[in-house]
């Protein structure tokens, strides 16, 4: 688990030079390229009763096409594409029934419209520089004919992948994974730390299933914590009871925003739950990902929603971690998500806004195995102070609070912790 060392390297003011002038060099690229783009999502509602779908984004001025991505979408229907410019972009599907990846007016397609039903470019939000629209396939529905024949000018007998941006995210939702893929590693979730534009386009991002879904078993989503990795969980997985649960793992680029990471929860979450009717889930996180799942988990309430069953966190940064302030400030370049991890920030205040208590049981779990720091206070489990991890708010809205004599990497093998987590869950 050596994402945690890095995690405690890379936000001590004194440790930028350790960390390595790579690591911000990549920060910054990625960060300019975060600044200059936006982000387009859609999800198709209805991609699994036509095949081979392909959904596009194209900048078109009602002349000429001048860029566009293109994706073939998995099942659930969710794709997305990071663009240069807000104006002029449009989103659309089809289903390629004849397989010759080009569209044809007799094949079932989707593109943008307004409420009359005329095609539209998508309208970003000014603050966040994002945007999400849904919509279905139909026979009914053509595409513009004058964009269709500008697109084809555009590619000029050229591959679509010849054309591409390449900024597509692909996403994952349901796929049966195996823990032990290079993608799932330490080694990657550092990369998701450091680069958290180009980490999604290059190794995707979504929720996976141990085992095809049986909904005779509850899921149990687990969500790791900075520059962490699924593979944190190794031990706790073997240990599932398998005829009762099945794991589900989220998989994500830890640098990104942390409101921006619990609403992209919720909506996988949501997603899997029209698509699998399951009546049930448990959340089980570990670091900043029970920041990350509490604001999922709020969300998903204010949404009307009640299927969020019982919450187990461990070791997390409840009230921040002290020196992120540091970190922002001195730092060459800044991971967005240590924006959220300073103490009296807008996101932490944001997260205790309501309570669970009553809603949701939280099982508060935490380490105190202190080691000496010149960034922690005394009593710390050796990534983050006790203080933190028993911030008040946090407390008072769980139902038991535990600590363990380990640090914030060896809580996760700890066989009292995991027979814990296993009880809360068998609401004991």
């Amino acid at each position: 688990m050596k994402h945690q060392r890095l995690l405690t390297t890379a936000l001590a003011a004194t440790s930028f030079l350790a960390s390595g002038c790579a690591n911000f060099r990549r920060l910054a690229d990625d960060l300019d390229f975060l600044d200059r783009t936006y982000t387009a999502a859609a999800l198709v509602g209805n991609v699994r009763d036509h095949g081979d779908v392909m959904g596009f984004v194209m900048e078109w001025d009602g002349k000429k096409v001048t860029s566009g991505d293109y994706e073939i979408l998995p099942s659930h229907g969710v794709f997305g594409f990071f663009v240069e410019h807000p104006e002029n972009q449009y989103m659309m599907a089809y289903a390629d029934r004849n397989h010759n990846r080009r569209y044809d007016p007799s094949e079932p397609a989707w593109i943008h419209s307004d409420d009359k039903g005329r095609p539209v470019p998508l309208h970003f939000d000014a603050d966040s520089r994002r945007t999400r629209v849904t919509g279905n396939l139909s026979s009914s529905t053509i595409l513009p004919p004058e964009l269709v024949a500008a697109a084809r000018e555009f590619v000029a007998g050229r591959s679509p992948d010849d054309v591409a941006t390449g900024w597509s995210i692909p996403v994952d939702l349901g796929t049966v994974a195996d823990l032990d893929d290079p993608r799932f590693s330490s080694e990657r979730g550092a990369r998701g730390y450091w680069e958290p534009a180009s980490y999604p386009m290059e190794t995707g991002m979504g929720i996976y299933f141990l085992e095809p879904y049986d909904p005779q078993r509850i899921p149990v989503l687990f969500v790791y914590g900075a520059a962490g990795s699924p593979q944190d969980w190794r031990t706790i997985f073997s240990k599932l009871d398998r005829k009762k649960y099945q794991a589900w793992f989220v998989h994500y680029p830890t640098g990104r925003s942390l409101a921006q990471l619990g609403s992209g929860l919720n909506d996988a979450v949501e997603l899997l739950r029209t698509f699998y009717g399951f009546p049930e889930i448990h959340v089980v996180a570990h670091s900043m990902g029970g920041l990350v799942s509490r604001d999922f988990i709020l969300k998903n309430l204010d949404d009307g929603h009640r299927y969020i069953g019982r919450y187990v966190t461990i070791s997390t940064p409840w009230g921040g971690q002290e020196f992120a302030a540091s970190g922002v400030k001195r730092a060459p370049s800044v991971i967005p998500s240590w924006r959220d991890l300073v103490p009296g920030s807008d996101f932490q205040d944001e997260v205790f806004r309501h309570k669970l208590r009553g809603r949701v049981d939280h099982l508060l779990l935490y380490g105190h195995h202190s080691k000496r720091s010149m960034t922690l206070p005394k009593e710390n489990d050796g990534t983050v102070s006790v203080k933190s991890e028993t911030d008040p708010r946090a407390v008072k809205d769980a139902v038991e609070v535990v600590g363990f004599d380990e640090d914030h990497v060896s809580i996760l093998s700890n066989d009292e912790v995991i027979a814990r987590t296993f009880r809360h869950l068998d609401g004991n």
